[in-house]
């Protein structure tokens, strides 16, 4: 039973690192329709996250299954729960990377406006993606060095966050007319520092279960 137990477990963590290159590969497809108003792109990854969506809900039936087989107690069932966790958390990953493939719509749409500064993203979806990807690696491994490491970078992104946004309130008052894009540009800017977020959240969840250690509400 124990062997069969653990034969799920590892299938559960397989499941959850396919579905974390999926939302990884959707949210920089999603940066890249945005910067460059593809709006073909932006409408194949929001056709994407129903796939997402449905691997969802295979997964949290997956780990319903388990409990309901196997009835783990103490750090078994705690593995299972966070699996349901990890689960939902990049499902949410999934969600604001169609938040950001919306936007890149409605950038598309826009006719172009004289004097628009186009924004760079490029520093932050690197850093964001880098630290989903790190994720990836700690759901796999459980390598709770790596977690802090990705725990750590997230106030970066909280700063780059706050940066794009100072600078769009004041290319508003520069630029009014082109104010549907610097909105845009602060919900992006939102989107990513939401899947940081989620990252970071995912790394804490497996650091307590690896130690017993509850670091998410640690300053």
């Amino acid at each position: 039973m124990k062997t069969h137990f653990i034969h799920e477990l590892a299938n559960l963590r397989s499941l959850l690192c396919s579905q974390g290159s999926a939302v990884e590969l959707m949210t920089g497809q999603a940066v890249k329709a945005f910067q460059n108003g593809d709006a073909e792109l932006a409408r194949r990854i929001m056709a994407h996250d129903a796939v997402i969506d449905h691997e969802e809900i295979r997964l949290e039936e997956e780990c319903l299954k388990v409990l309901a087989l196997y009835q783990p107690v103490a750090g078994d069932l705690r593995t299972v729960v966070s699996c349901i966790k990890i689960n939902a958390a990049l499902e949410r990953m999934a969600d604001f990377a169609c938040h950001m493939a919306e936007r890149a719509l409605h950038i598309a749409a826009l006719q172009e406006i004289p004097g628009q500064e186009i924004f760079d993203f490029l520093p932050m979806e690197h850093l964001v993606l880098e630290m989903l990807h790190d994720t990836l690696h700690v759901i796999e491994s459980s390598d709770i060095l790596l977690a802090h490491r990705v725990i750590e970078r997230d106030d970066a992104v909280d700063a780059m966050r706050s940066e794009h946004r100072s600078h769009a309130r004041a290319a508003c008052v520069l630029c009014p007319e082109a104010a549907e894009y610097y909105i845009d540009c602060i919900g992006l800017a939102r989107d990513l520092e939401r899947i940081a977020d989620l990252a970071t959240d995912i790394c804490q969840q497996i650091i307590y279960l690896r130690t017993g250690c509850i670091t998410r509400h640690s300053s």
